[in-house]
């Protein structure tokens, strides 16, 4: 399951785990409902032990948007040791995602 972070939280999860992609998305935002799926399904088959999929509504994190610079939605983050290395806006497709994933593991 994609886990849902908040400004709280995030900190904590990027520096717990080696890869996450971080989906920026609001509940409204159209283009985000076409994202997620692609994501629950490639986390399903992702190793948990080195990537995570987390999720975090925008309108809810309005830090976590400022301090990434979220300026359009869905905007994907790819983040390594805690640092983001790749941001995507816009749908992602899921073997763009895998290409991108594959040159950092």
């Amino acid at each position: 399951m994609v886990e849902e972070l908040t400004d709280t939280t995030i900190d904590a999860f990027l520096n717990e785990h080696e890869i996450v992609l971080l989906d920026v998305y609001t509940v409204w935002c159209g283009p985000c409902k076409m994202q997620t799926p692609i994501l629950e399904n490639l986390e399903k088959e992702l190793d948990k032990g080195r990537v995570r999929i987390a999720k975090i509504d925008a309108d809810q994190a309005p830090e976590t948007s400022m301090k990434y610079q979220v300026r359009a939605i869905p905007t994907l983050i790819l983040f390594q040791k805690g640092k983001p290395v790749t941001t995507h806006v816009g749908v992602w497709p899921r073997e763009e995602i895998e290409k991108e994933l594959a040159a950092i593991l």
